[in-house]
């Protein structure tokens, strides 16, 4: 009887274990990363940052699904931004997402039939986007921040203004927004090349990163 017992608490304290795991790593996604400050005054190189325009989110056929038109005008915009970039000289730089946290990759696979998981053909870049020689870093979490690699490459670039653009903007785009300000960046989000399967959310993320000192602009001319 005792050795059931004993068994029963090994079993209940892995459970828990297990529980409190998953419950860090899901808080980790939606948390922007820290790092040390920039002095921006010495890093007078901009970049323009796509994140996550791949596949399996654009065209996403589930209940958070982007309408194909709405995803098409915001993919027409991306790519003017990113010849203006090309042709002003700044740095132009893609994000792509992959899950890797085992918890993360089972409620995907739950929920989102696996979307953003290792393996898929849907983690490349949007076709229709204007992909070219620049770098692609990735990332598994929201804040592109989280790979040390982006850091290094905007300190080794002397970038310290970015242009965000992509999706979704109420997660990954405000998250490494967040991560970005508070390292010291300059940071313009471009509204109309963000997409985000929660509208009613963005005004007050908006709002938000233009109190913590963001640019929120509307960028007409590509619009």
């Amino acid at each position: 009887m005792e050795l059931i017992w004993l068994l029963a608490a090994i079993g209940g304290l892995i459970i828990a274990g297990l529980v409190f795991w998953s419950v860090m790593v899901l808080r980790k996604l939606g948390t922007p990363t820290r790092g040390a400050k920039i002095d921006v005054k010495t890093r007078r190189r901009s970049a323009l940052v796509i994140i996550d325009i791949q596949e399996d989110f654009t065209r996403n056929t589930g209940k958070n699904a982007f309408d194909p038109e709405e995803r098409k005008q915001v993919l027409a915009r991306t790519n003017r931004l990113i010849s203006k970039a090309r042709q002003d000289g700044e740095d132009v730089i893609f994000v792509q997402n992959v899950f890797r946290d085992l918890p993360v990759i089972l409620a995907m696979k739950i929920a989102s039939g696996g979307i953003g998981t290792p393996g898929r053909d849907g983690l490349r870049l949007d076709r229709e986007m204007d992909v070219g020689p620049e770098p692609v870093f990735e990332k598994s979490i929201g804040d592109t921040f989280s790979n040390q690699d982006f850091d290094a490459y905007l300190a080794e670039k002397g970038i310290g203004s970015l242009k965000l653009v992509g999706l979704d903007a109420c997660h990954c785009v405000q998250l490494t927004a967040k991560g970005a300000l508070q390292r010291g960046y300059e940071v313009e989000v471009i509204e109309p090349a963000l997409l985000t399967a929660f509208p009613e959310k963005w005004p007050s993320f908006s709002t938000e990163l233009i109190g913590l000192g963001a640019r929120v602009s509307e960028e007409t001319a590509v619009s």
